[in-house]
C-alpha cells in the first residue's frame, strides 16, 4: 500500500522551533505521516509476542481455561486495540505480522510445535482461522454499536431513507460518503457503512447486539 506522506511546515512558539515528527502517538495508537500504521503493527506485534513468550514460559503451570483468560487480557487486548482506527493497514502487516500473533498464541494454548498444523486448534478454540476476519468481526460490530447509539455522537452513520426520502429496497442501507479517492474509501466512515451494505439483509436488520455477534461470526466462518 503506498501512499503519500502528510507533510506539515514547522511551526515557532516562544522563539523556539517545532518541526513535525514522523510518527506520533495518540491514545495508545501511533500515527504516521504514511497513514498505513506499520510503526503501530510492527510495535503491537513486538510487545505481543514478548507476553507470549512470557506465558509461553509459564503454559505448564496452567489450565487451558486460565492461559486463554491471560491471553486475552494481555494480549489479544492489546492486539485488537482500536482495531477500527487502522484495520485499514496493509495485508502484508495483517497476514503476516498480526497473524503471526494469533498462530503463536494457538499454538501455546494448544499446545502445539512450531511447525504443527493449527486449523483444528483454532476450530477446538472457536477462534476465526484469520485474522483479517477478526478485524472484520470487529468493524461490523462497532458499525452495529454506532447504529444502537452506543457510541460518541460523532461516530454516526445515516440510513439512506432518511437522506432521500424514497421507499426503495436499499433504504435501510447506509449512506455511502462521496470519496472518490482510496485515501478517503480507507475511512472508517466509508468502509464500515460499505462492509455493513454488503451483509445479508436478515443480519443487517438484526438490532439485538449479541444476537447480531453470533450471526456475523457464524456468516464470516461460512465466507
Amino acid at each position: 500500500m503506498r501512499t503519500l506522506p502528510v507533510t506539515l511546515p514547522s511551526a515557532t512558539l516562544l522563539g523556539t522551533e517545532i518541526k513535525p515528527v514522523t510518527v506520533a502517538k495518540d491514545l495508545g495508537v501511533y500515527i504516521d505521516s504514511h497513514l498505513n500504521y506499520n510503526e503501530h503493527i510492527i510495535k503491537t506485534v513486538f510487545d505481543c509476542i514478548h507476553k507470549l513468550t512470557r506465558l509461553n514460559r509459564i503454559k505448564h503451570l496452567l489450565d487451558q481455561k486460565t492461559l486463554i483468560f491471560l491471553i486475552n487480557a494481555f494480549v489479544f487486548s492489546k492486539l485488537f486495540y482500536c482495531s477500527t482506527v487502522w484495520s485499514n493497514t496493509s495485508k502484508e502487516n495483517v497476514g503476516k505480522l498480526l497473524q503471526s500473533v494469533q498462530n503463536y498464541a494457538c499454538r501455546i494454548v494448544g499446545g502445539l510445535r512450531k511447525f504443527d498444523h493449527i486449523s483444528g486448534a483454532l476450530k477446538s478454540l472457536k477462534w476465526l482461522k484469520w485474522l483479517k476476519d477478526k478485524l472484520l468481526f470487529n468493524d461490523l460490530v462497532m458499525v452495529r454499536k454506532c447504529l444502537n447509539n452506543f457510541t460518541p455522537s460523532y461516530l454516526r452513520f445515516q440510513r439512506r431513507s432518511i437522506i432521500h426520502l424514497r421507499n426503495t429496497m436499499q433504504k435501510n442501507d447506509l449512506e455511502l460518503l462521496k470519496c472518490r479517492l482510496k485515501t478517503g474509501q480507507r475511512s472508517f466512515a466509508y468502509s464500515g457503512a460499505k462492509l455493513f451494505n454488503d451483509l445479508p439483509r436478515n443480519i443487517r436488520e438484526t438490532n439485538d447486539l449479541n444476537l447480531f455477534k453470533k450471526r456475523i461470526f457464524k456468516h464470516i466462518l461460512n465466507l
